[in-house]
């Protein structure tokens, strides 16, 4: 084998540890319909005491129906409590003729989600109950699921995430369902798949429950974009990772506008790109050093880009291979890149077969290699412009200048 030749081998297996989880999360996630999933660690534990600590931005265009929503849920012994960090509008006066405790955070420096819930979780509020459940300011929580949440976390011992969906609002294009599709593959299906083959769930941002003993060992205050995935990483090197339970619903609205979705999807994807480019390596070498299969899969499905560039890599790299072996190499760096592209192609299929019809018609799901494509110059701004800090997504019920 020439020298080519087995450079361009080497290029195409980088991938195939996360091609190969990818197919094994969704073929997992298939063992039982989606909407009879069932969370048993548990059930028949009675729920305790909880706080909901709920972050928010300058969100008084929509804390008010969040509040509401929780509310109905408290039990006598539960807690609501509402961090206004860093807010400029009235979120807090808001938050608190809807009944809820506020507690407001001025800090110009230490700016982010991380902060806010670091501050939120320490509060006298929250330190008197047996279990602390995250919810963003947006979103909307199913009946029960606050108390499926808290009893899963106190029965575990461990983090619970539920199944936190972006929900693509009435009149939505094919853009905007395309991420809705992308999330619920993300959220439900390989979160329910890695749970089924034993790998730590990754926490998702809201909808999030914590035995207290767990949150006083670890550290939130961070200005990362996804402190959530970085909290996930930190649990699980700690050896409490966290588990999921699709019993809970939690659900907030993508933006209808093009600008707004941009922004957010770009702050979420170079922040999730960031840490997993910082901290995969370290759990599979930790997972090694442990005799872990857990951490080493952990590592490797934080690796696993979004759904896009990851379409977008491996057609790249088919591309490369097919142009090496034109000019002399061995076909098998090509072969492999061709294997791992079918293999992610079908796994997609399926995704939109189980998780995705509502969202996609068959017009548009053929239609998503165009959308993929148009996406190249996105990802070419997203390695260009480096974003940190808290910075909120602008809802559609805001006026906006023409």
């Amino acid at each position: 084998m020439t020298l080519l030749s087995a450079v361009l081998v080497v290029i195409a297996l980088v991938p195939l540890p996360a091609s190969i989880l990818l197919a094994a999360q969704m073929l997992a996630s298939l063992k039982r319909r989606p909407d009879r999933l069932q969370s048993r660690t548990g059930t028949g534990t009675a729920c305790p005491a909880f706080t909901v600590v709920v972050p928010a931005h300058d969100e008084a265009t929509v804390i008010a129906a969040t509040i509401r929503s929780l509310r109905a849920q408290l039990r006598p012994d539960d807690r609501l409590l509402v961090v206004a960090d860093n807010c400029t509008d009235d979120t807090a006066a808001i938050a608190r003729s809807e009944g809820a405790m506020v507690t407001e955070r001025f800090d110009a420096d230490r700016r982010g989600k991380g902060y806010a819930l670091e501050w939120g979780v320490r509060h006298d509020l929250a330190r008197a109950t047996a279990v602390t459940i995250v919810v963003d300011a947006d979103c909307l929580v199913s009946p029960g699921g606050l108390e499926a949440l808290a009893r899963e976390a106190a029965a575990s011992g461990r983090p619970v995430q539920g199944d936190y969906l972006l929900e693509a609002p009435a009149g939505a294009g094919p853009g905007t369902r395309f991420s809705a599709f992308a999330i619920r593959i993300k959220n439900r299906a390989r979160l329910l798949g890695s749970q089924r083959l034993g790998i730590p769930c990754v926490l998702t941002g809201s909808g999030m429950a914590f035995p207290r003993a767990v949150l006083d060992d670890i550290h939130l205050g961070s200005g990362e974009i996804v402190e959530d995935l970085l909290m996930s990483v930190d649990l699980a090197l700690a050896g409490a990772p966290a588990r999921f339970c699709p019993d809970a619903r939690i659900t907030s609205p993508l933006p209808l506008d093009r600008a707004a979705a941009d922004g957010q999807r770009a702050r979420w994807e170079r922040g999730y790109l960031s840490v997993a480019r910082r901290f995969a390596w370290r759990l599979v070498a930790a997972g090694f050093r442990r005799r872990s299969p857990r951490l080493i899969g952990m590592g490797i499905d934080i690796a696993i880009p979004p759904l896009s560039l990851f379409a977008v890599a491996l057609m790249g790299l088919v591309v490369v291979t097919l142009a090496g072996m034109l000019i002399g190499a061995s076909p098998a760096g090509f072969v492999i890149a061709t294997i791992q592209l079918a293999v992610f192609l079908i796994t997609v299929t399926t995704g939109w077969l189980v998780y995705g019809r509502d969202l996609l018609d068959f017009g548009d799901f053929i239609a998503l290699p165009l959308k993929i494509f148009a996406k190249i110059p996105f990802y070419v701004r997203l390695v260009r412009r480096p974003q940190q800090g808290w910075v909120r997504t602008a809802r559609d019920s805001e006026d906006r200048e023409p």
